[in-house]
């Protein structure tokens, strides 16, 4: 917006900008379209950082700080979108001009045929392939949350506060405990007037789950002094637990892209491709054990063809954690969720350094009235060998 408007007359009254930066903006929505060499990754970027009502992408540092976007209706989040937007200020008509633009350009009528995921109707590549992601669309047919497992979820938990004690070098658990209560204690009532509008039992363990795992990660990331370094050590040794536990004995014969083989998909990899295979299988299989234990209903782990093996998304469907990982996330704490913890592991282990960016979508629409984050979606990028 201020590239947009530093040039413009000095005397300019609300109403010309605003018409101004419409017919700008959709000028630049429009040539997404028109360029047919744009990949699948720099067609998620231009819409995190083009459209207003699209979730807002802040740029990460390889293996350091995360990109963390959150755009919903609720106090927290809009909060927090300002925050990120870092003080642009647009009139909020323009608000509802890119709500109605942005969900036009998803087809609902149409389906990824790899992915089974709603397109965007971005234009079409030489090979005649659509542009677009489809990782941010919905699923043309959704998939049910199982009931959650009180038991996985439990021992989730337990490996996390193992691993916060592995990672600062202490078997005491009697400090990290202590902070873990006064969490809980802290924001117990936030959490107990969110039960009264519970629909289902299922919903009630739900919001259970997130208050547990939120107080949970909010002392550990206290526990760990807020640092960075300690922090992101935790993350990778709280997935390799994870892992541990649910799919010790995974490889690259458990992985199967959604999206067809190529062969010249890595062709420009500098890293050991059976490796990250082994990782990417590695994650299957957890989220399949996840999925069992109700915690999310569905998932896509692809390497999309037209990045050349630099690229992985990860999109996690009815994500039940969301919502406490929202919450950290706009407080500004480090640590991050169950999913950021299990990518960094099992990538770290196959020695391959990328960049994460995390993204909270709802797939179905962005319009600000009616969002609803429910997807979690990882996007790995330059990918390398360590």
């Amino acid at each position: 917006i201020n590239q947009l408007t530093h040039k413009l007359p000095a005397k300019m009254n609300k109403q010309h900008l605003c018409f101004y930066l419409i017919a700008t903006l959709v000028l630049h929505a429009k040539s997404l379209s028109s360029k047919p060499e744009i990949n699948r990754r720099d067609s998620l970027r231009r819409f995190g950082s083009t459209l207003i009502g699209i979730p807002f992408v802040v740029p990460s540092t390889a293996n350091a700080d995360e990109g963390i976007a959150a755009i919903t209706d609720s106090t927290i989040g809009r909060a927090f979108r300002k925050s990120v937007i870092k003080g642009a200020q647009v009139a909020n008509e323009l608000d509802g001009q890119w709500e109605r633009l942005s969900d036009g350009l998803r087809n609902k009528n149409r389906c990824d045929p790899n992915t089974g995921r709603r397109l965007y109707d971005n234009g079409v590549r030489k090979d005649g392939t659509p542009i677009g992601n489809p990782g941010l669309g919905a699923l043309c047919e959704a998939e049910s949350l199982l009931p959650l497992d009180n038991t996985v979820g439990s021992k989730l938990l337990e490996v996390a506060v193992a691993s916060a004690l592995v990672t600062s070098g202490s078997k005491d658990t009697t400090s990290l405990n202590k902070y873990i209560e006064q969490t809980k204690n802290l924001v117990r009532p936030s959490f107990e007037r969110s039960l009264q509008i519970s629909t289902s039992e299922d919903d009630v363990k739900r919001r259970k789950f997130n208050f547990e795992i939120y107080a949970t990660l909010r002392a550990i990331n206290t526990y760990l002094k807020d640092n960075n370094a300690s922090v992101e050590e935790f993350q990778v040794n709280w997935g390799r637990e994870i892992v541990s536990l649910y799919a010790p004995s995974a490889s690259r014969k458990d992985y199967t892209s959604p999206f067809p083989v190529k062969d010249d998909e890595f062709q420009d990899y500098d890293y050991d491709k059976d490796q990250l295979l082994d990782a990417l299988g590695a994650l299957k299989v957890v989220l399949d054990r996840l999925k069992e234990a109700g915690l999310l209903a569905s998932y896509e782990i692809s390497i999309p063809y037209d990045d050349y093996g630099s690229v992985v998304t990860v999109a996690v469907d009815d994500y039940v954690p969301i919502g406490a990982e929202i919450l950290l996330s706009e407080q500004k704490f480090l640590v991050a969720g169950i999913g950021q913890a299990l990518v960094r592991s099992v990538v770290n282990r196959a020695r391959i350094s990328f960049s994460l960016d995390t993204f909270y979508i709802d797939p179905s629409t962005t319009r600000q009235d009616n969002y609803n984050p429910t997807q979690l979606l990882l996007s790995l990028s330059s990918l390398s060998k360590k």
